[in-house]
């Protein structure tokens, strides 16, 4: 695996900040493997709220969630029962219990699928796309989502707990971040060249 990582073999994918090159192998696992590991995790997640939530309505019904490891003192099921597990209606940018009011997972699922819809297509597109996938425009999402993953650490510190999947989390979206940094600063540095 790790003369993959380090090797660049050409594949029929462009890549984001490539020029009319291939993607490499590389860059794939670098950024394909952390959006569908992003999208695997925030889909547990929903899935973990989901039991936690309905609980009550059936309570012969033992569950305990993969993450939730006594041993070292984690448990997600308890960080995916607080308010911010919902960040939408927790900030009040929409109603507690409407629709939308939709758990933090969801809008992991959606960054990530978008994240990885951006590394494996690239941005030669026409239209919308090309505007969404823009450096720019990638480089507010992934601020957004690293901001949320600050916040979410903090409260995590706060009340003392552990959540192996918010972590995990957490550190794909600062990895995510810091890549599409580098991304907007190498295409800023070849606009000041061509100038």
């Amino acid at each position: 695996f790790y003369y993959l990582s380090k090797t660049s073999f050409n594949l029929p994918i462009q890549h984001s900040n490539a020029s009319p090159s291939a993607m490499t192998i590389s860059s794939f696992f670098n950024n394909g493997l952390l959006s569908v590991l992003g999208i695997l995790l925030s889909a547990y997640s929903i899935y973990v709220e989901y039991r936690v939530e309905h609980k009550a309505e059936n309570p012969d019904d033992v569950f305990t969630a993969l993450c939730d490891i006594e041993a070292i003192g984690a448990s997600c099921s308890t960080v995916f029962s607080l308010p911010e597990a919902k960040m939408l209606s927790f900030f009040g940018l929409v109603p507690h219990g409407s629709i939308l009011d939709i758990p933090n997972g969801y809008l992991g699922i959606a960054f990530y699928a978008l994240s990885l819809t951006r590394h494996v297509t690239g941005i030669q597109r026409s239209g919308l796309l090309s505007h969404l996938f823009h450096p720019t425009v990638n480089l507010i999402i992934t601020t957004l989502a690293f901001s949320s993953s600050i916040f979410l650490a903090r409260k995590l510190y706060i009340i003392q707990e552990v959540c192996v999947v918010c972590i995990t989390t957490h550190i794909i979206n600062t990895t995510i971040f810091y890549r599409s940094i580098q991304e907007a600063l190498s295409v800023s540095e070849g606009k000041i060249k061509r100038q």
